[in-house]
C-alpha cells in the first residue's frame, strides 16, 4: 500500500558499510524485494539483477531464498512476488498502535464528507499512505460531467 514518488532502489542518505551493525545480504535482499513494481511485477533473473544492482549469481540466490520462504514464485523464467510479501508491511501496521485509533475517525470523516479518506507517514520527502477507508456509496448508474469533474 505504499505509494512512493522517489525512487524505489534508492537508498539511504548514507549506506553503512558492511560490519558488525550491518548484514550486506540483508540490505541485498532488500534490493530485490523493491525492483518489483507495478511497472515491473514480473521480471526475469536479469532483469532483477540489473534493477538490483546486483550480479545475476547473487540475485538468482536472493531469489531462490524468497521462494523456498513463500514470498516469491515463478514460473521458470518470470519471478513474481506473492501476496505473503504484504507481511513484511503488516508487520509495520501492525507494530503501530495508532492506526487502530485512526480508524474510526477516518470512518466519522468519511460518512461526513462523504469521500474517501486516506492516512499516510512522511519518510524523508516521500509521502507513504499506509491506510485508506473508502466512501460507502453505491455510485453504480450514476452520472456526472467529465468537464471540470
Amino acid at each position: 500500500m505504499a505509494i512512493s514518488s522517489s525512487n524505489p532502489l534508492s537508498s539511504p542518505a548514507q549506506t553503512p558499510s558492511p560490519g558488525d551493525s550491518y548484514v550486506q545480504s540483508f540490505a541485498r535482499g532488500l534490493q530485490v524485494i523493491r525492483s518489483f513494481s507495478a511497472e515491473s511485477p514480473r521480471q526475469t533473473l536479469t532483469e532483477v539483477a540489473g534493477r538490483s544492482e546486483l550480479t545475476r549469481a547473487g540475485a538468482r540466490r536472493i531469489l531462490l531464498t524468497l521462494q523456498s520462504l513463500g514470498y516469491v514464485e515463478t514460473d521458470g523464467k518470470l519471478f513474481t512476488l506473492t501476496p505473503r510479501i504484504l507481511d513484511l508491511g503488516f508487520a509495520y501496521l501492525s507494530s503501530m498502535p495508532i492506526w487502530n485509533l485512526a480508524e474510526p475517525i477516518m470512518e466519522t470523516l468519511v460518512d461526513e464528507v462523504k469521500e474517501s479518506c486516506s492516512a499516510a507517514v512522511l519518510e524523508g520527502t516521500d509521502i507513504i499512505f499506509v491506510g485508506r477507508y473508502p466512501q460507502h456509496i453505491n455510485n453504480v448508474g450514476a452520472f456526472q460531467h467529465g468537464y471540470g469533474a
